[in-house]
């Protein structure tokens, strides 16, 4: 259609200049009446586009004017899209009312922030919980609004994998949960949720399971003293008795553990961890505790190291021995003693690993997403016989989430388990002295 109203307007124009010559041959003057036809048809052009010109200045699609040929197909084409960009704009007006109806339906707080953190749209919900107001606050930068601690951080940093727990002082102070999802081009949607009172709820049942477990020590460590004695003591332990006192004691010291753990994990998830920031030579720490695992399960499986980065990582030493310590105990106690474990130390472009990988039992797909609840078991009856708490796993999670470090799981059933603890490049610190292995060590303890 283009083409062909292109050469119908260059049949036009020679026609024109033709009737023009034609018409001027017999005044005498072809050239001068062909060049006046020239100019009239160039006059009448530049007409046709002031009017389109002022046509495009309020193009609206019933005020085209009336032309045919090329200008009349150029008007058409336009049209054409100003009808379509009307129907999409209609579609997209339509989509907005209705998230917008929905997001002010919704109970928690939405804001819609635009590529400088400014306000573009905020639901009721979000006026009564910020202070805030769309008509007067919009295109205003939240930060400067709402000025809650490490808000700007978060937003300034981009990593929204986790959300951010805030609390907004005031008469009643009250804690939010901040998630942002990044859409299109450096715009954020944050939802916001008033969780104040399941703080409260989690504060109390954190205190009671610490106020208990406390409560529990003393009368452990006396009932534990005086089994002690009495299993020290043949007269005070008769033949009979020592089987029995034997599993009591047993049970005893497994119910201190259980209770150590519980404070531990009140404490970790109660903020009170009183994390001590130093410089933790990884790779020393993992040849330690693979000389302990053997040391203390000599019959069991081979544990070998695997150290290929030469990072320390600025840590609490006490609490990633611990979470380490966990780890290497389940990977002992779910392997054969023919299997083997192997620690690793590497690194990824973004991140350090620690790697707990045992050619054990493995885990059914079903059981990994639980497996870090307190007090979950795949097989309670044989994790109990195997002195399992239940706990280690929960507790490793909370002293990585400390340290915003993360756990990861990967298990096939009848191969074996990687437990990795993956940590952010930001808390890699360099090594005081040269190590003592070389950048790539390989030890076995069997």
């Amino acid at each position: 259609m283009w083409v062909k109203s292109w050469v119908g307007e260059a049949w036009k124009v020679v026609l024109l200049i033709t009737a023009c010559a034609l018409l001027g041959l017999a005044f005498g003057y072809p050239v001068l009446f062909a060049l006046v036809g020239l100019t009239l048809y160039v006059f009448r052009q530049l007409y046709t586009l002031r009017q389109f010109l002022r046509w495009l200045n309020d193009p609206e699609p019933g005020g085209i004017p009336d032309q045919g040929g090329l200008w009349g197909e150029v008007y058409a084409r336009i049209s054409r899209q100003l009808v379509q960009q009307e129907l999409a704009e209609s579609g997209l007006r339509t989509v907005l009312e209705q998230f917008q109806s929905a997001a002010e339906a919704l109970p928690d707080a939405v804001v819609a922030l635009g590529p400088h953190d400014e306000i573009l749209w905020l639901n009721p919900a979000a006026e009564e919980l910020l202070g805030l107001r769309l008509d007067s606050d919009s295109g205003r930068p939240l930060v400067n609004l709402f000025r809650a601690p490490g808000l700007r951080q978060y937003l300034a940093a981009r990593r929204f994998d986790q959300a951010l727990e805030l609390t907004w002082p005031g008469r009643e102070p009250r804690h939010l949960s901040l998630r942002a999802t990044p859409y299109r081009q450096r715009l954020l949607l944050l939802i916001i949720q008033d969780v104040t009172e399941r703080y409260h709820v989690e504060r109390l049942r954190r205190d009671f399971v610490a106020n208990v477990s406390h409560e529990l020590k003393t009368p452990l460590t006396v009932i534990s003293g005086f089994l002690e004695n009495m299993q020290t003591d043949p007269e005070l332990c008769p033949a009979p008795w020592r089987r029995p006192l034997a599993l009591i004691t047993d049970q005893a010291a497994r119910m201190r553990q259980i209770v150590e753990d519980l404070l531990l994990l009140a404490r970790l998830e109660g903020g009170e961890g009183n994390l001590r920031h130093e410089r933790v030579d990884v790779a020393a720490m993992l040849r330690t505790q693979a000389e302990e695992a053997h040391l203390l399960a000599p019959e069991g499986p081979q544990v070998s190291l695997n150290i290929v980065s030469e990072w320390c990582l600025n840590a609490d030493t006490g609490l990633l021995r611990a979470a380490i310590g966990n780890l290497i105990g389940n990977a002992i106690r779910h392997t054969p003693v023919a299997g083997k474990i192997t620690l690793h130390w590497v690194d990824e472009p973004d991140a350090s690993c620690i790697l707990v990988e045992d050619s054990g039992e493995g885990i059914a797909p079903e059981h990994i997403p639980r497996l870090t609840e307190r007090f979950y078991r795949v097989d309670t009856g044989r994790s109990r016989e195997r002195g399992g708490t239940g706990l280690g796993l929960a507790i490793v999670k909370h002293i990585l989430r400390v340290h915003d470090a993360r756990l990861e799981i990967m298990s096939t059933p009848g191969e074996g388990s990687q437990f990795i603890c993956r940590f952010p490049e930001r808390l890699r610190v360099e090594p005081a002295k040269p190590l003592a292995h070389s950048a790539n060590v390989n030890d076995n303890y069997a």
